[in-house]
């Protein structure tokens, strides 16, 4: 299942939100396991839109199977410098940046790639379903 939406705003990105949420829910995904993609997933959709600068806006798309989700934000703006890109703690006083540091610690694997834009794709490994023991 593939889902995928061009985010220019924040009530693009609200409707995009709610709609992965409910893909969720139709896989019976564990509720952690939504919340953090959820979480994750809008995070570096405000980032690309609040410091990308390009006229594009954001696609932003999400592919679940059965083992993995990877969810993929790309925009067409000036690129993050990738110094800037640290996963360590933020200041708690801060009001923001806090998105880079969640997406490390809740998702499996992040990648970011810069050219032309920045693609930040984020991976979240599925839990395996119970086996059936025998009787």
């Amino acid at each position: 299942m593939v889902i995928a939406h061009d985010i220019n705003d924040l009530g693009d990105l609200r409707t995009a939100r709610n709609e992965l949420r409910r893909a969720c829910e139709r896989r019976s995904l564990p509720d952690d396991v939504t919340y953090d993609l959820l979480l994750c997933v809008q995070e570096a959709c405000k980032n690309a839109l609040r410091f990308a600068g390009g006229p594009r806006g954001v696609h932003a798309s999400v592919s679940i199977n059965r083992t993995e989700i990877v969810a993929t934000v790309r925009d067409w703006g000036d690129g993050i410098d990738p110094g800037r890109w640290h996963v360590a703690p933020p200041d708690p006083y801060s009001e923001s940046g806090r998105g880079i540091f969640l997406m490390s610690e809740l998702m499996d694997r992040v990648e970011v790639h810069v050219d032309h834009g920045t693609r930040v794709r984020l991976h979240k490994l599925l839990p395996a379903p119970p086996v059936p023991r025998a009787a």
